[in-house]
């Protein structure tokens, strides 16, 4: 969110992985035998490596068995600061047969900074190997994580003394965490939709703006990740701001009146959660698709969006929104400049 703080490191999902770091761990003594019928409490614990202080906050846990529903998991916790680890139980409670029991852990997470958070899910596969009483070994979890259904998985194993009522692991075993793009969209905590989003280099292009008024074609390269609109001259031109909004008359002429009712620093644009938003920073408010909305207002723009920036004035000045779309992903989003009294 801020790259003046790391240099804007994303992988190629948009992931931060010096900010959002996160390791989950099934505890020492986590049960390793369950009775048909019965059920198995894991103790797990879920830790932060950010390298650079970010704290983490954990906005949803969830489980399940199989392909059944998502069961919420209830924590007395939500923040996990940098290098800390703080545990919770997931119980997996439908072991009603023998053999293979698949158990889902999702986890919703989020980065804050100042008034801006970037929400991130993670999912971890877990498989129980369920033995009847004739077993002759000992039974074991089968936790499988990111190579899950390769091959890979890591196991731990209950004692071989088939005797035993109580079997225990002797040591944590981490567990692989995979981003869960998907799921992240399914739940509205990412993206524009269920099927589309707005990555972070998306193209923002500009037109019908004043020569100078408007920077260049390209993603947000700002320090604080945000573009700045508003009366203020362009920092090219020794101002404030990124974007100059001035109001002129119909023939072109500039409306010196009107152009005072815009702020020096009138709203903000800047990609969050896969979104495009704008954040309103002008005290007279602003006009999103006919919707006054007052300062600190944040909205979530979408295609075909249209911004007056004059609430009383709504027809002297407007930009419209538009979203070039490419298999899911707004690679291009035109922000255009209308005339006044055109929508």
């Amino acid at each position: 969110m801020a790259c003046e703080e790391c240099g804007g490191l994303l992988d190629d999902r948009g992931l931060c992985t010096v900010c959002v770091a996160p390791y989950l761990q099934i505890d020492a003594g986590a049960l390793t035998a369950a009775k048909v019928g019965g059920s198995v409490a894991l103790p797990m614990s879920l830790g932060n490596l950010s390298g650079v202080g970010r704290p983490l906050f954990v906005t949803g846990l969830w489980s399940r068995e199989g392909n059944g529903e998502w069961r919420p998991e209830s924590l007395g916790w939500e923040r996990l600061d940098a290098g800390e680890a703080r545990p919770f139980n997931i119980v997996a409670r439908e072991l009603d047969r023998t053999g293979a029991h698949s158990v889902q852990v999702l986890i919703a997470l989020a980065s804050r900074w100042r008034w801006r958070q970037e929400n991130f899910v993670f999912t971890a596969n877990l498989s129980l190997m369920i033995e009847g009483p004739e077993a002759d070994k000992g039974p074991v979890v089968n936790i499988g994580g990111q190579s899950a259904g390769h091959g890979n998985t890591v196991y731990i194993s209950g004692k071989a003394d088939t005797k035993s009522a109580v079997q225990k692991s002797s040591e944590a075993v981490l567990v692989p965490l995979v981003r869960a793009e998907r799921e992240e969209r399914r739940l509205g905590l990412r993206g524009i939709d269920a099927d589309s989003w707005v990555p972070r280099n998306a193209e923002l292009a500009w037109s019908g703006f004043e020569n100078g008024d408007a920077p260049f074609d390209g993603p947000i390269m700002t320090p604080d990740g945000v573009v700045s609109v508003g009366r203020s001259r362009p920092r090219a031109q020794g101002g404030e701001g990124d974007v100059r909004l001035l109001a002129y008359g119909a023939s072109g002429e500039l409306d010196e009146d009107t152009s005072r009712l815009i702020s020096r620093r009138h709203f903000e644009l800047y990609i969050e959660s896969d979104r495009l938003i704008l954040r309103v920073t002008a005290s007279g408010g602003l006009r999103v698709n006919g919707n006054a909305y007052g300062d600190g207002k944040i909205i979530r723009l979408a295609d075909g969006d249209v911004i007056a920036p004059i609430v009383s004035a709504p027809d002297a000045l407007g930009i419209r929104v538009s979203f070039r779309t490419e298999h899911g992903s707004a690679r291009s989003i035109s922000l255009q400049r209308i005339a006044p009294g055109k929508r």
